[in-house]
């Protein structure tokens, strides 16, 4: 056994892969609109500017960094299903299968929220928050 197939589990990239792109669009969303909303109606009140003048870059400094962790995730699960896609002829069958079910709903997961979270980055782009709809 090579010393880079002993540190190596495929459950546990299958979950990174699985749970890394969703956590990054939950912490998009969280973090934009509570960013949006304090800057932007402060005292329910809304405003016409935000409050804060680095709010727009704050918010599309926070959409790359979650794109990014997103697009990490991604990468993750498709390389855990390609090298689980090689290795299926291993001797513990149901193991393996189950940890390849997981990488395959990992690989279609991020690539969901992988989406999501370039809609969110077009609607920030598009519609300006401090502003009706």
């Amino acid at each position: 056994m090579k010393p880079s197939e002993a540190s190596y589990s495929p459950m546990r990239y299958a979950l990174a892969g699985l749970l890394i792109a969703p956590l990054a669009w939950l912490l998009q969303v969280v973090i934009a609109e509570t960013v949006a909303a304090q800057s932007c109606y402060p005292f329910d009140t809304p405003l016409s500017a935000p409050l804060v003048p680095w709010m727009r870059p704050a918010l599309v400094v926070i959409s790359a960094v979650c794109l990014a962790a997103g697009g990490f995730g991604g990468v993750i699960a498709w390389r855990n299903l390609r090298r689980l896609a090689r290795e299926m002829r291993g001797a513990r069958r149901k193991r393996t299968e189950l940890v390849w079910f997981v990488s395959r709903v990992a690989a279609m997961c991020s690539a969901l929220f992988l989406f999501a979270l370039i809609a969110t980055d077009v609607a920030l782009a598009i519609v300006s928050p401090c502003r009706w709809w």
